[in-house]
């Protein structure tokens, strides 16, 4: 095992991984051990801190315990009590996630589909289990269930059985969207609200730790032959889950993708899971129809990237009277003719310098333009197509905004100059090509040639470098584009609400670091949702807590900072993982320190921990008080 240091959205983060070889394959295959979070948390304000922490990590796991005393490496503490003999820490930071699970409504659904079945194992109690665990403890189901005794109190039933979890994971999967409904309706009508006005959608992928992809299952006739559509293609009865696509992390493993709805808190309103190979604009449209049209939010106005911009997705949000704030490409074809007269292509607007607003700050003495920016308000026919193949239309009035800074235009001139290099590489090694095909096929053209005459005939092929169509590109860079259906809203106010869409990338950040939600080691459909339940119960539980501390603090739940300045992910698990207790045969308790970030945990949802007293009795009257506590 080694130490690995890591880089995401420009922030470094430390990680365990081990390396195994495989005689058969001859290759070294690499897996994460453990996240550690980001390395500024372990900065002790000395120099040379990563190659430190890697020296002492190479003198030994125990070592390395020493050096992370903050990272819960080994959960299973204990200590010499009353000097006769060992007693294990038991875990009572779970008593604010016990209330928040019951005040989103989990339990009633839960306890209903109980109630309605022959359901005869402790269902809402594993449940608990996996979301308590996935905080606290991030860890495989199986793994969780066998450190069900770490609790203080049972979180289920002590007769509970491996089989049970899978049949519980089952009927997550089944209860999946009564569970979100629930949960929305119960943070809809608490102190802290639906903030939904603006509502920010992202798409991200997870990989499997398999080499093989699930298959689609088609639809048969009675003589077992595959039923063919209107388009000549078989039809799909369930489509497979796990498969190969664009992974963001650059894993070739079977992949799914999880959509997320996000509201102006930070706090998850929705979430669906997909095929790995599906188009973020299709996972979009599934979202809308399936789950935020049945949520009862109200008017809503979708955030999103270019990635989800389609006609269709516009159509189905205008329809029920929701907006859109979208990016588009500056190159985006749909308004590349006038749509009226005096109305000009995108691309030609952007560069023509009438009608901006421009800002300048002083840079070596001398004012240089930092940003500039100018709107359009017209009418735009969005359509979709039906199922027997008529289309729908509507005409909406949209807003284009066009804005330049200079941060951008560093940034992608700093990314062109690497494409570049690369483009001109393969020009002298053509097979460079195969790396990133799709992106450089724009910019280089592989002719058959007879290098002597010129002529073009079928022999070896010459690449050639299209400058004119680079030197195009660098026209745009710097510029970006936003569409909208809310045309009474500022230039800067549409700006504002699109650069928050940031915000969600943090999510999947927290699900992919701080919660492990990756790889995935189940196999089942619908396993893999119920997993992602999971991780979505967890996460919405998380950020109410980190809302709650930024309140407390006085500071702007709607920043660009986010939650993550009141509060870290990494920071509030460490508190709540650290609050342990120790019993002797008596009853008499033992407790950890209390830390300052466990103390503003408890501040920040009210409760007092000033009287508590140090026997199991009283650690039981502790919990029932921060049960009966209204935090939400």
């Amino acid at each position: 095992m080694y130490l690995e240091k890591y880089s995401n959205n420009g922030i470094e983060y430390l990680r365990i991984r081990k390396a195994t070889y495989n005689p058969e394959t001859k290759k070294q295959k690499k897996e994460i051990v453990k996240n550690l979070g980001p390395l500024s948390k372990y900065d002790d304000g000395q120099p040379n801190l990563y190659e430190r922490l890697k020296s002492d990590f190479r003198n030994g796991i125990r070592g390395f315990e020493g050096i992370f005393k903050n990272t819960p490496v080994s959960q299973k503490l204990s200590f010499t009590f009353n000097g006769d003999h060992e007693v294990e820490m038991k875990n009572m930071g779970y008593f604010i996630l016990e209330n928040l699970y019951r005040s989103l409504g989990i339990e009633d659904v839960l306890h209903k589909t109980k109630s309605q079945s022959k359901i005869q194992y402790d269902l809402n109690g594993l449940a608990k289990l996996f979301v308590f665990g996935r905080i606290l403890n991030p860890n495989s189901k199986f793994s969780t269930f066998g450190k069900r005794d770490d609790f203080i109190f049972p979180v289920c039933a002590r007769n509970s059985e491996i089989q049970h979890v899978y049949r519980c994971l089952d009927v997550l999967a089944e209860k999946s969207q009564a569970i979100q409904k629930r949960m929305n309706t119960k943070i809809k009508n608490s102190s802290i609200g639906r903030k939904v006005e603006l509502t920010y959608y992202d798409v991200t992928n997870y990989f499997f730790e398999t080499s093989y992809g699930d298959e689609d299952v088609y639809v048969l006739d009675e003589q077992g032959n595959p039923i063919t559509g209107k388009d000549g293609k078989p039809l799909v009865g369930t489509k497979g889950l796990r498969k190969p696509g664009v992974c963001k992390y650059r894993s070739k493993k079977p992949l799914v993708a999880m959509g997320l709805f996000m509201d102006q808190n930070g706090i998850p309103v929705a979430f669906d899971t997909f095929s790995g190979n599906t188009q973020d604009k299709s996972t979009l449209k599934e979202m809308i129809v399936k789950s935020i049209n049945k949520k009862e939010l109200g008017k809503i106005v979708v955030v999103a990237d270019n990635g989800n911009h389609a006609q269709e997705n516009l159509f189905l949000l205008a329809q029920k009277g929701n907006g859109y704030v979208m990016s588009q490409s500056v190159k985006q074809k749909w308004n590349a003719k006038p749509k009226k007269k005096g109305d000009t292509a995108l691309r030609e607007w952007a560069l023509d310098e009438g009608g901006y607003d421009c800002r300048y700050k002083v840079i070596n003495d001398a004012s240089t333009l930092n940003f500039k920016s100018k709107s359009r308000i017209y009418e735009r026919v969005l359509e979709r197509t039906l199922e027997d193949g008529t289309k729908e239309k509507m005409t909406v009035k949209e807003k284009t905004v066009i804005f330049w800074s200079r941060g951008h235009y560093l940034k992608q001139l700093r990314e062109n100059k690497k494409f570049i290099v690369y483009l001109e590489s393969c020009v002298e090694n053509p097979s460079k090509l195969k790396d990133r095909q799709r992106k450089s096929q724009e910019f280089i053209k592989v002719l058959q040639t007879d290098k002597k005459t010129g002529e073009i005939i079928k022999t070896k092929p010459l690449t050639v470098l299209l400058t004119d169509k680079i030197e195009k590109q660098k026209e745009i860079m710097g510029f970006y584009s936003i569409v909208t259906s809310e045309i009474d809203k500022s230039d800067s106010e549409i700006i504002a609400s699109y650069h928050r869409l940031s915000r969600i990338e943090d999510s999947f950040r927290v699900l992919k670091t701080d919660f492990d939600a990756r790889p995935i080691f189940l196999s089942n459909n619908e396993r893999i949702h119920a997993h992602f339940l999971i991780c979505f119960i967890a996460l919405t539980i998380l950020r109410i807590i980190q809302h709650k501390v930024l309140v407390l603090q006085g500071k702007d739940t709607f920043n660009l900072e986010g939650w993550e300045s009141g509060i870290t992910a990494g920071r509030l698990q460490e508190a709540l993982d650290g609050h342990k207790v120790a019993t002797d045969e008596k009853g008499v308790c033992l407790f950890t320190k209390k830390t300052e970030d466990l103390m503003l945990v408890y501040q920040a949802t009210g409760i007092d921990v000033s009287q508590r007293g140090l026997t199991v009795d009283s650690v039981s009257k502790f919990r029932n008080m921060i049960n009966k506590a209204k935090i939400m």
